[in-house]
Protein backbone atom coordinates (compact mmCIF):
# COMPACT_ATOMS: atom_id res chain seq x y z
CA UNK A 1 0.00 0.00 0.00
CA UNK A 2 2.71 2.47 1.01
CA UNK A 3 4.71 2.44 -2.24
CA UNK A 4 1.57 2.79 -4.33
CA UNK A 5 0.27 5.71 -2.27
CA UNK A 6 3.56 7.59 -2.32
CA UNK A 7 3.82 7.45 -6.12
CA UNK A 8 0.24 8.67 -6.54
CA UNK A 9 0.06 11.25 -3.79
CA UNK A 10 3.38 13.00 -4.31
CA UNK A 11 2.51 13.79 -7.91
CA UNK A 12 -0.97 15.03 -7.03
CA UNK A 13 -0.18 17.35 -4.12
CA UNK A 14 0.82 20.29 -6.32
CA UNK A 15 -2.21 19.76 -8.54
CA UNK A 16 -4.39 20.02 -5.46
CA UNK A 17 -2.79 23.25 -4.33
CA UNK A 18 -3.16 24.74 -7.80
CA UNK A 19 -6.86 23.92 -8.06
CA UNK A 20 -8.01 24.75 -4.56
CA UNK A 21 -5.56 27.24 -3.09
CA UNK A 22 -6.08 25.41 0.23
CA UNK A 23 -5.50 27.17 3.53
CA UNK A 24 -3.20 25.77 6.17
CA UNK A 25 -2.58 26.82 9.74
CA UNK A 26 1.17 27.23 9.30
CA UNK A 27 1.81 23.96 11.10
CA UNK A 28 4.51 21.52 10.07
CA UNK A 29 3.32 18.04 10.92
CA UNK A 30 6.60 16.60 9.69
CA UNK A 31 8.49 18.18 12.57
CA UNK A 32 5.51 18.01 14.95
CA UNK A 33 5.55 21.64 15.99
CA UNK A 34 3.83 24.92 15.17
CA UNK A 35 6.60 26.65 13.23
CA UNK A 36 5.76 28.52 10.04
CA UNK A 37 5.82 26.26 7.00
CA UNK A 38 3.57 27.89 4.42
CA UNK A 39 2.74 26.03 1.24
CA UNK A 40 1.75 29.24 -0.56
CA UNK A 41 3.77 32.37 -1.17
CA UNK A 42 3.39 35.15 1.40
CA UNK A 43 2.06 37.63 -1.12
CA UNK A 44 -0.84 35.27 -1.82
CA UNK A 45 -1.71 34.33 1.73
CA UNK A 46 -4.17 37.19 2.28
CA UNK A 47 -6.02 36.33 -0.91
CA UNK A 48 -6.22 32.59 -0.24
CA UNK A 49 -6.52 32.32 3.53
CA UNK A 50 -9.48 33.90 5.35
CA UNK A 51 -8.58 35.57 8.61
CA UNK A 52 -9.38 33.23 11.49
CA UNK A 53 -9.50 34.20 15.14
CA UNK A 54 -7.27 32.39 17.60
CA UNK A 55 -10.19 32.36 20.04
CA UNK A 56 -12.35 29.92 18.08
CA UNK A 57 -13.92 27.47 20.54
CA UNK A 58 -13.03 23.78 20.33
CA UNK A 59 -16.11 21.67 19.59
CA UNK A 60 -16.56 17.94 19.94
CA UNK A 61 -17.58 15.98 16.87
CA UNK A 62 -17.81 12.54 18.45
CA UNK A 63 -20.99 11.90 16.50
CA UNK A 64 -19.17 12.47 13.20
CA UNK A 65 -15.73 10.99 13.74
CA UNK A 66 -15.34 7.23 14.07
CA UNK A 67 -12.85 5.45 16.35
CA UNK A 68 -9.47 5.43 14.60
CA UNK A 69 -8.35 2.14 16.13
CA UNK A 70 -9.89 0.60 13.00
CA UNK A 71 -10.01 2.89 9.97
CA UNK A 72 -12.35 1.27 7.46
CA UNK A 73 -14.83 2.52 4.83
CA UNK A 74 -17.58 0.22 6.16
CA UNK A 75 -19.14 0.09 2.71
CA UNK A 76 -19.12 3.89 2.33
CA UNK A 77 -16.81 6.52 0.91
CA UNK A 78 -14.20 7.43 3.50
CA UNK A 79 -12.65 10.70 4.64
CA UNK A 80 -9.50 11.03 6.72
CA UNK A 81 -8.92 14.45 8.29
CA UNK A 82 -5.44 15.12 9.64
CA UNK A 83 -5.62 17.94 12.18
CA UNK A 84 -4.32 19.25 15.50
CA UNK A 85 -6.25 20.17 18.65
CA UNK A 86 -5.33 23.85 18.80
CA UNK A 87 -4.74 24.86 15.18
CA UNK A 88 -7.08 27.77 14.28
CA UNK A 89 -8.01 26.38 10.85
CA UNK A 90 -8.59 22.92 12.30
CA UNK A 91 -10.90 24.43 14.92
CA UNK A 92 -12.61 26.51 12.22
CA UNK A 93 -13.24 23.38 10.13
CA UNK A 94 -14.69 21.60 13.17
CA UNK A 95 -16.90 24.58 13.98
CA UNK A 96 -18.18 24.67 10.39
CA UNK A 97 -19.14 21.00 10.60
CA UNK A 98 -20.77 21.51 13.99
CA UNK A 99 -22.82 24.52 12.83
CA UNK A 100 -23.86 23.20 9.41
CA UNK A 101 -26.54 20.56 9.96
CA UNK A 102 -26.42 19.24 6.40
CA UNK A 103 -22.64 18.88 6.42
CA UNK A 104 -22.74 17.27 9.87
CA UNK A 105 -25.36 14.72 8.78
CA UNK A 106 -23.54 13.91 5.54
CA UNK A 107 -20.27 13.21 7.32
CA UNK A 108 -21.99 11.25 10.08
CA UNK A 109 -24.30 9.09 7.97
CA UNK A 110 -23.20 9.06 4.34
CA UNK A 111 -19.43 8.80 4.83
CA UNK A 112 -17.03 6.98 7.14
CA UNK A 113 -15.19 9.96 8.60
CA UNK A 114 -12.07 9.86 10.76
CA UNK A 115 -10.02 12.52 12.54
CA UNK A 116 -6.33 11.84 13.13
CA UNK A 117 -4.34 14.11 15.42
CA UNK A 118 -1.10 14.78 13.55
CA UNK A 119 0.76 15.46 16.79
CA UNK A 120 -0.16 12.16 18.47
CA UNK A 121 1.43 9.01 17.11
CA UNK A 122 -1.23 6.33 17.67
CA UNK A 123 -1.53 2.83 16.26
CA UNK A 124 -4.22 2.16 13.65
CA UNK A 125 -5.52 -0.74 11.64
CA UNK A 126 -6.50 0.62 8.24
CA UNK A 127 -8.40 -1.10 5.46
CA UNK A 128 -7.08 -0.68 1.94
CA UNK A 129 -8.64 -2.61 -0.94
CA UNK A 130 -9.93 -5.32 1.35
CA UNK A 131 -6.71 -5.76 3.32
CA UNK A 132 -6.17 -4.65 6.93
CA UNK A 133 -2.77 -3.11 7.63
CA UNK A 134 -1.25 -2.12 10.98
CA UNK A 135 0.31 1.38 10.88
CA UNK A 136 0.87 4.39 13.12
CA UNK A 137 -0.13 8.01 12.57
CA UNK A 138 3.38 9.06 11.55
CA UNK A 139 3.44 6.40 8.85
CA UNK A 140 0.09 7.59 7.51
CA UNK A 141 1.42 11.16 7.45
CA UNK A 142 4.35 9.95 5.35
CA UNK A 143 2.15 7.82 3.10
CA UNK A 144 -0.22 10.70 2.32
CA UNK A 145 2.59 13.27 2.25
CA UNK A 146 0.74 15.49 4.72
CA UNK A 147 2.62 18.78 5.12
CA UNK A 148 -0.08 21.03 6.57
CA UNK A 149 -3.17 20.72 8.71
CA UNK A 150 -5.98 20.32 8.20
CA UNK A 151 -5.52 17.92 5.28
CA UNK A 152 -8.47 15.94 3.94
CA UNK A 153 -8.09 12.57 2.20
CA UNK A 154 -11.09 11.33 0.20
CA UNK A 155 -11.17 7.60 -0.59
CA UNK A 156 -13.39 5.19 -2.47
CA UNK A 157 -15.33 2.40 -0.78
CA UNK A 158 -12.27 0.15 -0.75
CA UNK A 159 -10.15 2.73 1.09
CA UNK A 160 -8.13 3.72 -1.99
CA UNK A 161 -7.38 7.45 -2.23
CA UNK A 162 -9.35 9.42 -4.83
CA UNK A 163 -7.89 12.88 -4.16
CA UNK A 164 -6.45 15.08 -1.41
CA UNK A 165 -7.29 18.59 -0.26
CA UNK A 166 -4.56 20.14 1.92
CA UNK A 167 -5.86 23.08 3.94
CA UNK A 168 -9.07 24.52 5.35
CA UNK A 169 -12.18 24.04 3.20
CA UNK A 170 -15.31 26.18 3.77
CA UNK A 171 -18.59 24.39 4.44
CA UNK A 172 -20.11 25.19 1.04
CA UNK A 173 -17.09 23.83 -0.80
CA UNK A 174 -16.99 20.81 1.52
CA UNK A 175 -20.61 19.93 0.68
CA UNK A 176 -20.00 20.28 -3.07
CA UNK A 177 -16.89 18.12 -2.73
CA UNK A 178 -18.98 15.42 -1.04
CA UNK A 179 -21.47 15.64 -3.92
CA UNK A 180 -18.60 15.17 -6.38
CA UNK A 181 -17.43 12.04 -4.58
CA UNK A 182 -20.97 10.60 -4.53
CA UNK A 183 -21.55 11.54 -8.19
CA UNK A 184 -18.91 9.08 -9.37
CA UNK A 185 -17.60 11.56 -11.93
CA UNK A 186 -14.09 10.56 -10.86
CA UNK A 187 -14.66 6.92 -11.83
CA UNK A 188 -12.43 5.81 -14.70
CA UNK A 189 -10.15 8.81 -14.23
CA UNK A 190 -6.43 8.21 -13.87
CA UNK A 191 -5.61 8.88 -10.22
CA UNK A 192 -1.89 8.98 -10.96
CA UNK A 193 -2.13 12.29 -12.84
CA UNK A 194 -4.40 15.33 -12.64
CA UNK A 195 -7.48 13.83 -14.34
CA UNK A 196 -9.50 13.57 -11.12
CA UNK A 197 -8.60 17.13 -10.14
CA UNK A 198 -9.59 18.43 -13.56
CA UNK A 199 -12.97 16.72 -13.18
CA UNK A 200 -13.35 18.21 -9.70
CA UNK A 201 -12.47 21.66 -11.02
CA UNK A 202 -15.19 21.40 -13.68
CA UNK A 203 -17.65 20.33 -10.98
CA UNK A 204 -16.66 23.31 -8.83
CA UNK A 205 -17.21 25.66 -11.77
CA UNK A 206 -20.62 24.11 -12.46
CA UNK A 207 -21.64 24.50 -8.82
CA UNK A 208 -20.34 28.06 -8.53
CA UNK A 209 -17.49 27.32 -6.12
CA UNK A 210 -14.89 28.76 -8.50
CA UNK A 211 -15.19 30.83 -11.66
CA UNK A 212 -14.33 29.65 -15.13
CA UNK A 213 -11.33 31.73 -16.20
CA UNK A 214 -11.93 31.27 -19.91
Amino acid sequence: MRKTYIKVLTGLLFATLFLFGGCNENTSVKTINHQSNNVVKKDKVKKQIPQVSNTIPTVSLDGVFKDTALVTPKGKYMILIFETANGPYCKKLRLDIHNNKKLYNELENQFSTYSLNALKNKRHKIEHEGKIMDVDTKTLIDIYNVTSVPTLIFTDKSGKSIFIVPGYMPAKQFLVTLDFVKSGLWLGKNRKNTDVYKALKKFYIKKGIIKDKK
